[in-house]
Parts: C-alpha cells; sequence; structure tokens
C-alpha cells in the first residue's frame, strides 16, 4: 500500500566542545588550543561528508525498486506509474491497462493521460473526490481510499470475442489529511447470490453437468473462481436399465446471460468435441483421461469478456450418450490441442479423428437420426432426465460460474 501523509522531517547534527574551563579561544595559554580545534574540526567534516554519502547510496537503492508514486495534493491526487512496474509483471505498457477506481466510470481523469518522462512512465491526475474515492475518518486524520488497477493483456478469439488471461492487480492508494471537522460515512451492504441450483425429471437417462476439484476427484464447494483459474467440469449420463454409454461434449459456449445465443459469446469447445480453447497461447485447458465410459472431465480456465461488467458466467454444454460399441467417430471424440507436440490429441487414444478440429469437415451437417434432444434452464449445477434411447441421445445442460473481477 502506497501512503502519504503531510510530514516534515527534520535532521540535526550537533557539535559540542567541552572544555575544562571556560576559556577564551583565542588566549594562547588556554588548554583548548588551535591545533585541538582544527582537530575537531576535521573529525565533524568527516561525519558530515559519511553521512552524505549514506544519504546518495539510499536514494540509488530507492529509485531502483521504485513502484507507483503518489503525491496527494489539496484538491487531487497525482499517480506516476512506471514502465518497468508493469513489464516485470508482464502487463503492457498501454494507458488501456491501467485505471484509479474499481469501477468503470465516464471520468476521463480514472485514465492516464499518455507516457510521460519520454515514456518511461505513465500518470494518472484525479480529483479527490472522483474515480470513487472514498473517504472516512482515523483518529485524527482524513483518509481518501481508492485502487489502482492494473489489467492483463487481452486475447482474441476466432469467434470475435475477446478474453482476458490473468488476475486484474489491485493496488490500495490512500491520502491522509489532518482532520479539521468530522465526517461520517454509511456502511456498505453487500449484495449475496445463491451458489448452487439443480432441476431434474423423471426418466430412463439422467445427464449431469457439475463444477468439480482439482482433476475431478469430487464435487467442488463453490462456484467462485479467480480469473486465469482452472474450472473442472465434469459430464455425465447415468443408465441403470441401459446397455454401457459413453458420453462426449459436443461443444460449449460461455455467455453473460442464460441465452447461449446472446452476445458477446465464447464457444470453447465445437466441431463435435473440439476443445478450441487449447489452442490459445498459455492455455490449460484439456481433456482429462476417463476413468469411467459415462463420464468426462475437461478444464477451462476462468475468463471475463473485455469491457463487459459482471461476474456471472453462464456455460451451456451440450452433450451426447452414445452406446459403448458405436463410439469413437468424427462424431463422438474429445480432442484437445497438446502445446508440447504441437498436435491435437484424443482421450480415446485415436488422434487421427482430431485432424479435423483444424477444418471444418468434422461431419457438423450430418442429419441426426434416432436422437432425442432436450435442454434445460441454466443452473449452477445441472441435472435432467431424458428417456428412448436408439443410437444416442443429446442432452444440452447450463451451470453458472462466478468469476472475480
Amino acid at each position: 500500500m502506497w501512503t502519504h501523509q503531510s510530514a516534515v522531517w527534520r535532521a540535526r547534527l550537533r557539535t559540542r566542545f567541552s572544555t575544562p574551563d571556560c576559556h577564551d579561544v583565542n588566549d594562547t595559554s588556554s588548554p583548548m588550543d588551535m591545533a585541538t580545534l582544527r582537530q575537531h574540526t576535521t573529525l565533524v567534516s568527516r561525519v558530515m561528508v559519511a553521512l552524505s554519502l549514506s544519504a546518495v547510496s539510499f536514494a540509488e537503492r530507492t529509485r531502483e525498486s521504485a513502484g507507483p508514486e503518489m503525491l496527494c495534493g489539496d484538491v487531487e491526487v497525482r499517480i506516476t506509474v512506471p514502465r518497468r512496474f508493469l513489464e516485470e509483471r508482464r502487463i503492457p505498457f498501454e494507458p488501456a491497462r491501467l485505471r484509479l477506481g474499481a469501477h468503470s466510470t465516464p471520468e476521463k481523469s480514472c485514465a492516464p493521460k499518455g507516457h510521460v518522462a519520454g515514456g518511461a512512465a505513465m500518470v494518472i491526475v484525479a480529483g479527490l473526490q472522483q474515480c470513487g474515492t472514498e473517504s472516512n475518518v482515523r483518529g485524527e486524520w482524513l483518509v481518501y481510499s481508492n485502487q489502482l488497477l492494473l489489467f492483463p493483456a487481452v486475447v482474441p478469439t476466432s469467434s470475435a470475442s475477446v478474453i482476458v488471461r490473468g488476475a486484474t492487480t489491485v493496488i490500495p492508494v490512500e491520502c491522509h489529511y489532518s482532520r479539521k471537522q468530522t465526517v461520517n460515512a454509511e456502511p456498505l451492504t453487500p449484495t449475496w447470490q445463491p451458489m448452487t441450483s439443480t432441476i431434474s425429471v423423471f426418466g430412463l437417462l439422467h445427464f449431469s453437468l457439475h463444477t468439480m476439484a482439482d482433476d475431478c476427484t469430487s464435487l467442488r464447494s463453490s462456484s467462485d473462481y479467480q480469473q486465469g483459474e482452472a474450472v473442472f467440469l465434469e459430464a455425465s449420463v447415468e443408465a441403470p436399465l441401459h446397455p454401457p454409454l459413453t458420453v462426449y461434449v459436443d461443444s460449449c459456449v460461455a455467455t453473460l446471460t442464460p441465452d447461449p445465443l446472446s452476445l458477446p459469446s465464447y464457444k470453447f469447445i465445437t466441431k463435435h468435441g473440439c476443445l478450441v480453447d487449447s489452442v490459445l497461447p498459455r492455455s490449460s485447458s484439456k481433456f482429462l483421461l476417463r476413468e469411467q465410459d459415462n463420464k468426462l472431465c475437461f478444464s477451462v480456465q476462468a475468463f471475463h469478456f473485455k469491457q463487459e461488467p459482471g461476474e456471472q458466467m453462464f456455460i451451456n454444454c451440450h452433450l451426447r450418450a452414445t452406446l459403448k460399441q458405436s463410439s469413437q467417430s468424427h462424431l463422438h471424440k474429445a480432442c484437445f490441442f497438446h502445446r508440447p507436440t504441437f498436435s491435437w490429441h484424443s482421450t480415446e487414444g485415436d488422434n487421427a479423428l482430431c485432424e479435423c478440429c483444424d477444418s471444418d469437415d468434422c461431419l457438423t451437417g450430418e442429419e441426426n437420426r434416432g436422437h432425442i434432444v432436450v435442454t434445460t434452464q441454466p443452473v449452477t449445477g445441472s441435472e435432467r432426465s431424458v428417456g428412448g434411447l436408439h443410437e444416442n441421445c443429446e442432452a444440452v445442460l447450463s451451470l453458472c460460474v462466478f468469476v472475480a473481477a
């Protein structure tokens, strides 16, 4: 936390000459002769030189490790962010990556005016009561508090949407002023939203889509995520009265509303089981190896849509269940991009089925003969039961997660 407060520092160097008696220094009979006086003067000079060198060394170390600097004025605050500070955190040195205030405002003063000092830093100059700054009293001080936000780089996708990798850096900033009068502020009451809900109906096939703990070992107790954190999802189908079934994820799309056709949207699984999010730089998204044929687990990194408010994200997935003996085809696959080999891999072992992920020939136009397609309303842990299985059955399930800003 960078904190400014009005204070005055004074350093005094005192030199005292002690003599046995009070004598005139010009008196040659005095015990304090001129030679002794010169020795004391030389000692004082050496001490002052040593202090000066220490001050220079401290100033150089301070400049080398300098971060954001804040200057609090009478009516405004000035924040300077060096280029090196952003580059060390792999944040592009661009005005769009920096803002004062946690909430978007139309005030231009909340963003940097541009580069200063020959492109070595960016500066924000804003009024004390602008950009969502809050004031409160702490003892004898009037404190103005806000947050300096550093935004990570954005990544465009093939669907013309833009996603963000990494978390936003939040730096608390404060200005302290000597209090002249009492100032009171009303407390803030947060609004809580329910974490999970479910829906189900009677039938023979039971589809489900749930958020899971790391590596899909158990159900996750929370639907809250940080940006860049892996979101593990498990698709499953239960059919006690049927022969063994295998479940696949045909497609998945993320939106800000329950409508899967709304914009902005990000389709991270397409072409009957191609996890295209795994192709993006620094992505860790993947399908996990199956432990059971009727369950399929995969992960995708949490993200935000650029310049879109809200932390709530809806994930709609199209699931497909098929008889085990008719599985593994261009319609029945689970493929992700394996970056070490720079190629597509299949969880079933037949990587040739994944070659169509780089093209448009994954039989996307094949007629759904013998399919039963059902949909559910968006929920956080989604379940659906349907009846009647011929060759395969499909269901569209939705869940909701919360990604911290």
